[in-house]
């Protein structure tokens, strides 16, 4: 892993890191590649968390901002300080499948300047996590298709860092900052890589009140995305009174996506569909409330 010459760059962007951090570290430094990489937490905690895991972890790079930085800002940091010509991004809240590097490596080997992998539920026993991990990670669950997209989620996300120097770097949103950065790409004529076999494990959300605040949040994203790009269903930022139809639309567009890749997790959406359904709802009101408040984006308080 160590080398003065890393080929590849993890960057992990830190705030208040949870319980599973340590073993989110572990799952990193020992993944199965026999590529040099180096590893960079870009952390804003109010107080420096190097001194809690450096010992732990020599060989992890911790770097403490003095203000707190939302997860775009911290990935375009930590992008900016890598040595290595592809940046891959997984978040605190994650663990690494141990092969993980090695399959981002092997779609950007394939010429794949941006690369993404599958999401797998880390609350199988929870309700609300469940959920959350339907309506969020529906379209990259493991058992769904290699294939070229539109966007990928930034926990596990690969990216050639020409592609910086092409589209810039990550927008500073709350949520929506990696769509919006795919988005960007994708409209370069860059092919986006689904590969299910890069795997992540994601700790959902198994609070109700955070379940609903993230929708939310997410619905706030999803139509500042839609005023910034050419995302699928735009047409609804300027058709109001169809967006009351929003959660009949996304229960389609997932349940077609769940038929088509996991019978299983489609059975579990239908059975869970009460509590999706608020999520649904949720969602659609931070679409409705949007564009976003200035405490949410700092792009658009600085503007």
């Amino acid at each position: 892993m160590r080398g003065k010459n890393p080929q590849i760059s993890v960057v992990i962007p830190s705030y208040k890191p949870g319980s599973i951090f340590t073993e989110c570290l572990h799952s990193v430094v020992t993944q199965r590649i026999d590529v040099l990489y180096e590893v960079i937490v870009v952390d804003s905690s109010p107080k420096p968390i190097g001194s809690q895991f450096s010992s732990q972890f020599p060989q992890v790079q911790f770097v403490h901002l003095d203000r707190r930085a939302l997860p775009g800002k911290a990935r375009s940091i930590g992008a900016q300080m890598a040595k290595g010509d592809v940046v891959c991004f997984i978040d605190t809240d994650c663990i690494a499948d141990p092969e993980w590097l090695k399959w981002l490596w092997e779609a950007q080997s394939q010429g794949y300047s941006v690369a993404g992998g599958s999401v797998l539920n880390g609350t199988p026993k929870s309700v609300i996590g469940t959920a959350e991990y339907l309506l969020e990670f529906n379209e990259f669950n493991p058992l769904a298709p290699a294939r070229n997209v539109r966007a990928l989620p930034s926990c596990n996300l690969s990216v050639h860092q020409q592609i910086f120097k092409r589209v810039g770097y990550f927008p500073d949103f709350m949520k929506g900052e990696d769509t919006i950065f795919c988005e960007r790409v994708y409209a370069l004529g860059e092919s986006i890589r689904f590969v299910p076999q890069a795997r992540i494990l994601h700790m959902n959300r198994t609070g109700f009140s955070h379940f609903i605040k993230n929708q939310v949040a997410l619905g706030e994203g999803a139509v500042e995305c839609r005023r910034r790009t050419q995302r699928p269903g735009a047409f609804l930022t300027r058709m109001p009174p169809l967006l009351p139809l929003l959660p009949l639309y996304r229960t389609l567009a997932i349940s077609r996506r769940l038929l088509g890749s996991d019978l299983k997790l489609f059975i579990r959406f239908i059975f869970l569909y009460p509590f999706i359904f608020l999520g649904l709802i949720s969602h659609a009101w931070g679409f409705i409330r949007g564009p976003y408040r200035s405490k949410l984006s700092t792009e658009i308080r600085n503007s």
